[in-house]
């Protein structure tokens, strides 16, 4: 079954893929962001891929870019927004959050990487690995 524009629209899903060199990333799409086609075709893939990533154990430094991040009124907002990106950078992905044009801004990054190559065979078969379009619209440049 496959993700319509409706559903898009109305939900902030958490999509994952592997860029071209093989680092692993996490987007929220905050109900208006830029999902690939191949993301949105299946839901029992999009929901092995979400479960695998949410399955896997933290513990990485994460660095937070704060030069994308919004302005907050205090810290506990800061905290909450902060949260599930720190978290998924946490497991070793760049954590990206939809930016104003639709595409993407790096929120927080892993200090150690994980990789697709490690990935479960399974997980590999199915993450989707940006193409060069794709990665223009996310603006990617910034990762390292």
């Amino acid at each position: 079954m496959e993700k319509d524009e409706e559903f898009l629209e109305v939900n902030d899903l958490d999509w994952f893929a592997s860029y071209r060199g093989g680092l692993l990333a996490h987007f929220a799409t905050g109900g208006r962001g830029f999902v690939p086609d191949v993301v949105r075709k299946s839901i029992s893939e999009y929901e092995e891929v979400y479960d695998y990533f949410h399955s896997i154990t933290g513990g990485v430094e994460v660095e937070v870019v704060e030069g994308n991040l919004p302005v907050f009124n205090d810290s506990v907002q800061r905290e909450r927004y902060l949260r599930s990106f720190v978290d998924m950078a946490g497991r070793g992905l760049f954590s990206h959050d939809v930016n104003d044009d639709s595409g993407y801004k790096l929120i927080a990054k892993p200090k150690k990487c994980r990789e697709y190559c490690d990935l479960p065979v399974e997980v590999q078969r199915i993450l989707h690995v940006l193409s060069v379009n794709e990665s223009a619209i996310i603006k990617i440049d910034n990762i390292l």
